[in-house]
């Protein structure tokens, strides 16, 4: 991609964990399979937080005691190479109150992981369509401070 945040040229990934300044005072990491394997409980169905067009999404704990959101490719071809690329490259420059955290990413010879910030209180979606949407009370101008402040992240 041209950057220096380009993430896919590196076969030797997995033998390292490397921790990489972004734009700013952003910092993300490079984690391992094997890290990832382990704060997952080996991708765990009990982990599972989702499934999308991306792939799945497992919650995880690091050695450390962060808790994460690890995004697993479920394909690995030109096109989702690409949208891999373009989604730690945009989210490893982007940092805003309003938008989820790029932690790192895991780019070994057969897998592409993206981790991010875990969010405990679930997605927005989850709260206006999902198994919340009965439980979740939200008036218009609940709706009206969420629209800003996704307005404000995007700008």
């Amino acid at each position: 991609m041209g950057s220096s945040l380009s993430c896919c040229g590196n076969d030797k990934v997995d033998e390292a964990t490397s921790i990489i300044g972004g734009a700013g005072n952003n910092t993300w990491r490079i984690f391992t399979y094997k890290e990832l394997h382990t704060a997952t409980n080996g991708f765990s169905e009990d982990n599972k937080l989702g499934e999308g067009g991306f792939g799945s999404v497992n919650w995880g704990r690091t050695s450390d005691g962060l808790q994460i959101a690890v995004k697993k490719l479920k394909a690995m071809n030109t096109k989702a190479e690409m949208e891999f690329s373009v989604e730690v490259e945009v989210l490893g420059r982007v940092r805003d109150k309003n938008l989820l955290g790029l932690r790192g990413y895991c780019a070994g010879t057969n897998q592409r992981l993206i981790v991010d910030d875990y969010m405990p209180n679930l997605s927005l979606l989850s709260h206006l369509h999902g198994h919340l949407a009965g439980d979740v009370q939200l008036d218009w101008k609940k709706r009206m401070k969420i629209a800003i402040g996704s307005a404000e992240g995007l700008l």
